[in-house]
This record gives structure tokens, C-alpha cells and sequence, in this order.
């Protein structure tokens, strides 16, 4: 770990392929060093299996997020609202007995000495807290000690600090302070929900002590495309291409 100087996070691929590729060619392009995927590999897309297949493929660290766990019994998705429930149960019957069992062998949070990784929060992880803005992350980075933390699950890409001097959504990149202490919500590679419909990531590098928040449009016709052919909700291809 000493040694990794740059490292891309992501999460949220929710079995969209088309932006799962566009983001993993972004990330060889920005030769990182390590990569890491923070959960909900599954849901609301038409290609589960691939990308279950793909992240396992690159990534040097999976958490497990609460539809990941829904899709192999771990979660009950009662609380689930309709739609989500309906590409839950698709999904169930999609997935192959392999990558079933790497989603059950997933945990929702990885604690790495000063920094973390967790799906939704740190705190309570398996009961999938949802930090939507820089509110909940000072509120969050109150209750732990960590110099990093990162985090998806709302689909809203943000970064904040305990001192609140640093605030960022969306996209751009922040220099990183020795002093401070930060939280990084990561957004959604497949489903982003921050009214930017493009594909998110974060690159961080530790040597520079600096962090991006980056973008990347992807094939959002053939996703769409690709939900609709699988008898899933309409509304799950209408989403992606407003980012809502």
C-alpha cells in the first residue's frame, strides 16, 4: 500500500456495460495503481453478469452494496420502491451461480488504517445510510476518525472536508491538505442521480495529495436500448439520460 501512489474509485455500475467500459478505459488511460469498486454491481441494467465479470476482472479491491446483497438473499429489497424491486427479481434470475457467490463472498466496508471504503457510510454500514451532500459528509466525518473516506451509494459525486473549507460537487479536483480530513462521495458509474447524466469516478493521488472528481459521457443510446429489450421498467432507460 506504500508504494500506490495513484488510485481510482468507483461505484454504482448497476449493470450499465456501456458506461462501465467508457469509465475502465478512462482509468487506463490515467495509469493508476490501484482499483477499487465500491459496490452495486447489479440492478436497474441489462448486463449484470458482465459487469460483475469485468469489475471483478480489474479491481483489486469490491465492497458489496445493498443491491449486490439484495440480488443473493443477504438484503431483503421489501424496502425497495417498485422499480428497483422489479430489476431486483430480474436480475435474481439473470445472474450465474459464479458471480452470485462473489457477490455473497462481498463485504460493504474496507477500513485501511487512516482511510475507508464503505458503500454507503462508515458508520453502520449495512444499514446503508445515504449521504446525498456535503451536509451529511461534515456530519459523517464528525462521527469518525479517518484522514479519507470514501463512499457512493446516493449517486451524487461530492467532496467535503471536517474544516469545511473544501467543497465540491459534481466534477474538478481538489488539492488535498495534510491538516484536514475528507469525505469523498464518488457518484455513479451506471446511474448517476445529481443531474449530470454522465459516468463518474474519482482519481486520487496520494502522492500529489490531489483529487478528481471526473466525468465521462458514454453510449447511453445502447444502454437504454438494452433495458428495453430486457423487459425492464422504461423508466430505468429514461433515467440514465437525465441523470436523475
Amino acid at each position: 500500500m506504500d508504494n500506490i501512489g495513484r488510485i481510482a474509485i468507483f461505484s454504482d455500475v448497476h449493470g450499465n456495460l456501456e458506461a462501465l467500459q467508457t469509465v475502465l478505459e478512462k482509468i487506463a488511460e490515467a495509469q493508476v495503481d490501484r482499483i477499487i469498486c465500491l459496490g452495486d454491481m447489479v440492478g436497474y441494467g441489462a448486463d449484470p453478469n458482465m459487469c460483475i465479470e469485468r469489475v471483478r476482472e480489474v479491481s483489486d479491491l469490491v465492497l458489496a452494496g445493498n443491491h449486490d446483497w439484495a440480488a443473493v438473499g443477504l438484503e431483503d429489497p421489501g424496502f425497495f420502491n417498485p422499480v428497483a424491486l422489479a430489476a431486483i427479481q430480474w436480475t435474481v434470475q439473470m445472474l450465474s451461480d459464479e458471480n452470485a457467490s462473489l457477490l455473497r463472498s462481498y463485504q460493504p466496508f474496507q477500513n485501511e488504517s487512516a482511510y475507508c471504503y464503505a458503500h454507503a457510510s462508515p458508520i453502520e454500514p449495512e444499514l446503508w445510510h445515504y449521504l446525498f451532500d456535503p451536509e451529511d459528509g461534515w456530519s459523517m466525518l464528525a462521527q469518525t476518525n479517518f484522514e479519507m473516506c470514501f463512499v457512493g451509494h446516493s449517486h451524487r459525486a461530492f467532496v467535503c472536508s471536517a474544516s469545511e473549507k473544501t467543497v465540491l460537487t459534481r466534477e474538478g479536483e481538489v488539492q488535498l491538505s495534510d491538516n484536514d480530513r475528507y469525505l469523498v462521495n464518488v457518484g455513479s458509474v451506471g446511474q448517476p442521480r445529481d443531474g449530470d447524466a454522465r459516468a463518474a469516478f474519482v482519481v486520487w493521488d496520494r502522492e500529489k495529495g490531489n483529487l478528481q472528481l471526473r466525468r465521462v459521457s458514454y453510449d447511453v443510446a445502447t444502454a437504454q436500448a438494452k433495458i428495453l429489450s430486457a423487459g425492464l421498467p422504461p423508466f430505468l432507460a429514461e433515467r440514465i439520460e437525465l441523470g436523475m
